[in-house]
């Protein structure tokens, strides 16, 4: 993916996640997560896809499956706290209702 839409994406999730964003933004927001998220897992990052999966998960996007299972492994086999952190900050956000739910795919996340 070039450089421009994903700076689009960027700024369109920046935007819905105002706690003032209306709907449309708001809506943006979620597609824009879940597409920066795809590209990463897609890519095989590992912190970034961490991040964008946070990312989503707090403007409430429905995150698939395949996608959960990929950060769970990476945050599972990492060595360093704070990405097993961000993982765990994810699925807090889901747990405590304060997120999206999981998507209806979505299997338990195994746990380390």
């Amino acid at each position: 993916m070039a450089r421009p839409p994903i700076r689009l994406f960027k700024r369109a999730l920046a935007a819905g996640a105002r706690a003032d964003a209306c709907m449309p933004a708001a809506a943006a927001a979620q597609a824009s997560a879940l597409a920066l998220l795809a590209r990463s897992v897609a890519m095989g990052h590992r912190r970034l896809a961490l991040l964008r999966l946070l990312a989503a998960v707090r403007v409430r996007a429905l995150v698939p499956a395949p996608d959960w299972a990929y950060c769970g492994k990476v945050a599972s086999q990492a060595a360093d706290e704070a990405l097993r952190g961000l993982f765990a900050e994810a699925e807090q956000t889901v747990v405590g209702g304060h997120g999206s739910a999981r998507g209806a795919d979505a299997a338990p996340t195994p746990r380390a």
